[in-house]
C-alpha cells in the first residue's frame, strides 16, 4: 500500500518538526495536510481486510484536518485557543491509529506494527509540555536553544519509530477493494461483508480423508495446498452484492449463479474458480466469492 507508506514517511517530518522547530517548521506544515490525506486513503482502502475496525479512517481526515486548520490559527495568532484544539484532535485520532496499527498487525501478521502504538507516549510528553505556560512548541522564539531538552528528544524518537515502522510495514499492504476480488465497490453498490468464524471447525472425517481445513490439487505440475485459515459461511453476489450461504447455487436476489469449478485448482469452502482468489499477502489469499481466508503452499 504504497499511499499509506508514503504518508507515514511524510510523517517523520511532522515528527522531527518538535525537535528542530526552526528549521522544520515549514516543511512539516506544508507536508502535514499531505500526509494526513495519504493516511486517511490508505487506511481507507484497507477497510475491507479490517472489518469494522476500517472506519477509523475517518477520524484520521476529519480531526487530521482539525488539527491543521488549529495550528494555522495558532500560528497566525488569529486564536488563542488553537494550541488545546489541536492538541485534542490530535490526541484522538492518534488513538483511533493505535487502533488500526493494532488490528492490521494481527489481521497482515505483521507484528512489529504492535510496536507502533509507541507514538502515544510521545503525544502525551508533548501534550504536557503544549499545556506548560511557558510552552513555545508551536511558536518558537528567535533565541530558542538549538538542542531539544530530553523529554522533547524522547517523544520526537517514539514518533519517528512509530512512523517508521507504520511505514516500511505498509509497504507489505495489498489488500485493497479490488484486490479483493469484489466488483461490487467498482460499481458503487454497498454490500454487507460476510460474517468470518474465528474459531475453527471440527467435522468427523473419515481416516482416508485430508484434514476439513487444507484441500490439495495438482494442476499441470507438483502438488499445490490449500489450508484455510478463516472459513466463512457466506458468499457475495458479484452482481447485485446479495448474500447466500455457502453451497448456494443461484443467487435469491438477482437469480446469478455463483460460480463453481467441477475440478482443478479452486477455493475449498465455495468450490469458486482459483482465477477468483486473491493474494493480499505472499502465500496468503482471499476469496473474492465467500471472502475465506487461505494459505497456499
Amino acid at each position: 500500500m504504497r499511499a499509506l507508506s508514503v504518508g507515514y514517511f511524510l510523517s517523520v517530518i511532522n515528527a522531527l518538526v518538535f525537535a528542530f522547530p526552526i528549521h522544520l517548521l515549514y516543511p512539516a506544515l506544508a507536508s502535514y495536510p499531505i500526509s494526513i490525506l495519504l493516511r486517511g486513503y490508505g487506511w481507507r482502502s484497507l477497510r475491507g481486510r479490517l472489518g469494522l475496525w476500517g472506519v477509523l479512517y475517518l477520524p484520521i481526515w476529519v480531526l487530521g484536518g482539525a488539527t491543521y486548520a488549529a495550528i494555522l490559527l495558532q500560528l497566525g495568532e488569529i486564536v488563542d485557543f488553537g494550541v488545546f484544539v489541536a492538541l485534542a484532535c490530535w490526541a484522538t485520532y492518534s488513538v483511533a491509529e493505535s487502533l488500526l496499527y493494532l488490528r492490521a498487525a494481527r489481521t497482515f501478521k505483521a507484528r512489529p506494527l504492535f510496536l507502533s502504538p509507541i507514538s502515544l507516549v510521545g503525544v502525551a510528553i508533548i501534550a504536557s509540555l503544549i499545556i506548560m505556560p511557558s510552552s513555545n512548541l508551536l511558536s518558537p522564539a528567535e533565541g530558542a536553544p538549538l538542542i531539544a531538552s530530553p523529554l522533547i528528544l524522547v517523544a520526537t524518537g517514539t514518533l519517528v519509530a512509530s512512523a517508521l515502522i507504520t511505514a516500511l510495514k505498509a509497504i507489505e499492504f495489498r489488500a485493497t477493494p479490488q484486490e479483493l476480488g469484489s466488483g461490487i465497490e467498482a460499481v458503487g453498490i454497498s454490500a454487507p461483508r460476510p460474517h468470518r468464524s474465528e474459531a475453527s471447525v471440527t467435522r468427523p472425517q473419515a481416516a482416508a480423508q485430508s484434514p476439513p481445513a487444507e484441500a490439495t490439487t495438482k494442476l499441470r505440475g507438483p502438488l499445490i495446498r490449500i489450508e484455510i485459515v478463516s472459513r466463512s459461511d457466506t458468499m457475495l453476489c458479484s452482481n447485485c452484492g446479495e448474500s447466500a450461504p455457502v453451497g448456494t447455487d443461484r443467487c435469491r436476489g438477482c437469480g446469478t449463479p455463483f460460480k463453481k469449478a467441477a475440478s482443478g485448482l479452486r477455493c475449498p469452502v465455495c468450490k469458486a474458480p482459483f482465477s477468483a482468489v486473491k493474494m493480499v499477502a505472499r502465500g496468503h489469499y482471499v476469496c473474492g466469492q465467500c471472502f475465506s481466508d487461505l494459505r497456499v503452499g
